[in-house]
């Protein structure tokens, strides 16, 4: 089976996800996806949007299936059962540690790399005076990073070791993620204004280019 289109990506995620923030969060990492295949050197567009399809739906399960015994599992059987590509299965059970799956190819380093590092840019955003990511100093995430009661559902482990893994300096990625989000701040409401309701379908407009 060819690569699910970006509308049957996201249609996934409305079937599952019925979580506003959770949503979003898709969004944003579908986003940060794009930017890591660019800063690769990946210039395909049909690869660009494969890599931001594992971003938008690597949570889709969450909602329904929150636990470590069902998350990301219970997401794969789904998948499966209905023929998506199994390097894209890999790709996203291979963003939770507990899976076990080793990272093997860029997509699957480039899914820890860009997951609890654009939920924690979000958060650190959200307190800054304007409410925008543009607005945030690539030092003031790095800051909230040793700050254990800022943002507690975020794994700090899983940011550190993204950033190793993809071999970049967590400052230059932090970089990265912020410049990535950016272009779509307004629907993920970071831009200084509540986010609008992300709707079952269409899917919103793809992320452009930061």
């Amino acid at each position: 089976m060819p690569a699910p289109t970006r509308a049957a990506a996201w249609s996934l995620l409305a079937e599952f996800t019925k979580s506003q923030p959770l949503r979003r969060h898709g969004l944003a990492v579908e986003a940060t996806m794009r930017a890591l295949a660019r800063s690769r050197g990946v210039a395909d567009p049909a690869e660009i949007e494969t890599w931001g399809i594992v971003g938008l739906v690597h949570d889709f399960d969450y909602e329904k299936y929150p636990t470590e015994q069902d998350h990301v599992w219970r997401g794969m059987e789904i998948l499966r059962e209905r023929g998506w590509p199994e390097p894209i299965v890999r790709a996203i059970a291979s963003h939770a540690f507990y899976t076990n799956i080793p990272r093997v190819e860029p997509i699957e380093k480039a899914i820890l790399a860009a997951d609890e590092l654009t939920g924690f840019v979000g958060a650190c955003s959200l307190v800054r005076p304007s409410k925008k990511v543009a607005d945030l100093p690539v030092e003031s995430v790095v800051k909230r990073m040793k700050e254990k009661a800022f943002a507690r559902s975020v794994d700090r482990s899983y940011i550190t070791r993204g950033a190793e893994e993809w071999g970049l300096p967590l400052p230059d990625l932090v970089a990265l993620v912020i410049r990535a989000q950016i272009p779509i701040a307004g629907a993920l409401g970071l831009g200084g204004a509540p986010a609008p309701d992300l709707p079952d379908g269409p899917p919103p407009p793809e992320p452009p280019a930061p």
